[in-house]
């Protein structure tokens, strides 16, 4: 029989290597640290930094040492720490930072690594391509698309872009971005392409692409923003509903205005009964006039109607626009009062009318529910009496002298039933206890 010798083998697997932070972005100048970590004492703790041509061979007991002025971070080679800090970053240690740690248990190095972005600002604005529309005068028409595309150049670490459109935030139609690495510089240059299909209200808004990078700070807007305006050509737009004016005064002169949307600028016809008014003009009587209409800003126009003076038939009339343009047309219906218009209606907006309505019909719905509630006898309401009284009556069964089932009343609150005692009698009579026997006594032999 053989003895058997145990063999003993190195541990060929290295220690597991914590490493604080994982990843580090600093600007030139900034401190950088680095904290390797493991489970047992250290014999040694070597770091290797990008830009330099030695490792550096660092313990707690050694100064800073030449030419980064690194020095020794954590609480000891026997706490198992190998850290480095170096006071004041260079460009060229752009990189991975790395920890090499000798153990008296292990046979090979344990390593750890963290990636340390030096940071560069873009070398150039954004900028911005956008295809252009079918119209000749460089504008979209309503519902058209377009594709824009938006790059901003070489920086570490690649710089990240938002879109806007006015100042909506856009977050549809968009690809992934693309990096493009410069690797002789380790810069990165970033692109991202907009699909976006134009709505009316687009019209006059800038599109916008901005950059966003560590680098920027508080930098001028105008070097990280990239914008193009965006004109749209669309038809009229309609009203929600005829167009009501408030506060007009019989014999006074009246003004009636109204504001639509529309791209390019349309001329305006009114109509009064069976005239037509064009703007600057006059009616045969010289009562009404039509003013040339007046932009107000992103496609909007107001055109006004002057009545000299109002008289009782001008406020039951019906006043007719037409609006017309390359794109379209759209008709409005005007109708004015002498009463004036609600103070609180007209400065509350829809949705706040709305939620007083919506709430008047809830305490209409719950007075209905308890209404109807009571009256079926669904729930228990006290029926007369005061605080503190009580006239309970509840229904108990009788047998009438001819043998007939009755129920007789006994005191109970409010003068309703009471559900306990009907089913004890009930349950009495059923199981031919107390009542039944005071039946056969009274029944004659």
């Amino acid at each position: 029989m053989c003895d058997v010798i145990p063999l003993f083998f190195p541990r060929l697997l290295a220690l597991n290597v914590e490493v604080f932070p994982g990843e580090s972005v600093v600007s030139v100048g900034q401190n950088v640290s680095m904290l390797c970590r493991v489970s047992v004492p250290i014999q040694y703790c070597r770091i290797v930094v990008p830009g330099l041509e030695a490792p550096l061979n660092l313990n707690p007991m050694r100064g800073p040492t030449p030419p980064s002025n690194a020095v020794y971070l954590g609480d000891g080679l026997d706490k198992g720490h190998c850290g480095v800090s170096i006071p004041s970053v260079e460009d060229k240690y752009n990189g991975v930072f790395r920890c090499a740690i000798g153990t008296a248990t292990e046979a090979h190095e344990s390593e750890g690594s963290m990636v340390v972005v030096v940071a560069r600002a873009p070398k150039h604005p954004p900028t911005l391509e956008l295809t252009r529309p079918r119209d000749p005068q460089d504008s979209y028409q309503e519902g058209e698309r377009f594709l824009a595309s938006c790059e901003v150049p070489e920086g570490r670490p690649a710089a990240n872009i938002s879109w806007f459109i006015g100042d909506e935030p856009l977050t549809e139609g968009l690809t992934r971005p693309e990096i493009f690495e410069n690797r002789k510089d380790n810069l990165y240059s970033i692109r991202q392409n907009l699909t976006r299909e134009v709505r009316w209200s687009d019209n006059g808004k800038e599109l916008r692409c901005v950059a966003s990078h560590p680098m920027f700070g508080n930098m001028d807007p105008t070097r990280n923003t990239i914008r193009k305006r965006i004109n749209v050509k669309f038809a009229p737009k309609p009203a929600p509903g005829d167009l009501e004016q408030f506060g007009f005064i019989e014999g006074e002169e009246g003004l009636i205005s109204v504001r639509i949307k529309a791209n390019p600028k349309p001329s305006f016809l009114w109509t009064i009964g069976r005239q037509n008014i064009d703007e600057g003009s006059l009616d045969d009587s010289g009562h009404f006039e039509v003013g040339f209409a007046e932009p107000k800003g992103y496609g909007e126009w107001e055109t006004k109607l002057h009545i000299r003076p109002v008289t009782k038939e001008d406020v039951e009339r019906e006043y007719r626009v037409q609006a017309t343009n390359t794109i379209g047309q759209q008709d409005y219906v005007v109708r004015i009062s002498t009463s004036s218009q609600p103070r609180a209606m007209a400065e509350m907006g829809a949705g706040a009318i709305v939620g007083i309505v919506i709430a008047v019909l809830l305490v209409l719905l719950i007075i209905f529910i308890v209404v109807f509630a009571r009256a079926t006898g669904r729930w228990c309401f006290a029926a007369g009496g005061g605080r503190g009284k009580s006239s309970q009556t509840s229904s108990v069964a009788h047998i009438d002298p001819e043998g007939h089932l009755e129920k007789a009343k006994h005191a109970g609150v409010g003068g309703t039933e009471n559900p306990s005692i009907n089913h004890n009698v009930s349950s009495e009579y059923i199981n031919g206890n107390d009542i039944k026997k005071e039946i056969k006594e009274d029944t004659p032999v």
